[in-house]
């Protein structure tokens, strides 16, 4: 049986080289040329402005306990966010209007079970909504819905700047997912 030569294995190994070389730029050069696809509009919403509070709240007990107990919450009057937080929260929800191939590809989770909720109170104390934030599925809703949406509208949370607040705040949002 013959051994391949130590020049036949080098020359292999360039060839090999060269090849993914030329096909990463060529791939790269294609990327380049295509055209930019259009993106839709975000539009910055202030939930409930007139609101003079908000307080987040967590379902943070187990399914168990919440059977046994029938609480589902650790702390029940909630955290008040202060003027900072607030700030991080509204420059959180957008709405955005999505591109008609935007819209074709659009899916949304099935499921839908929040763990945050950001209640929004008057200087009366009267609760005037509530924005339910689930971290398992990354939707939010709003209740009442102050705007309907349309069927090419979607809302947009930027997870990560609240995560990073709640976490500064050590109220957890890998909850019960």
């Amino acid at each position: 049986m013959k051994r391949a030569s130590p020049i036949y294995a080098v020359f292999a190994a360039l060839t090999v080289a060269i090849g993914i070389t030329l096909s990463t730029l060529i791939g790269a050069a294609a990327l380049q040329n295509q055209p930019e696809e259009p993106q839709g509009v975000m539009i910055d919403v202030k939930p409930w402005p007139d609101a003079t509070q908000v307080r987040v709240f967590v379902k943070d007990i187990s399914y168990d306990e919440f059977e046994r107990t029938g609480r589902n919450m650790s702390n029940p009057e909630g955290v008040l966010l202060s003027a900072t937080q607030r700030a991080i929260l509204d420059k959180s929800v957008h709405l955005y209007r999505m591109t008609p191939k935007e819209l074709e590809n659009n899916w949304v989770a099935g499921c839908f079970i929040p763990h945050h909720f950001f209640r929004y109170y008057d200087a009366q104390g009267r609760q005037l909504g509530e924005l339910a934030v689930c971290y398992c599925c990354r939707g939010i809703g709003f209740s009442p819905a102050f705007r309907s949406l349309g069927t090419n509208e979607e809302w947009r949370f930027d997870f990560q700047a609240v995560k990073k607040m709640l976490d500064e705040m050590r109220i957890p949002t890998d909850v019960n997912c």
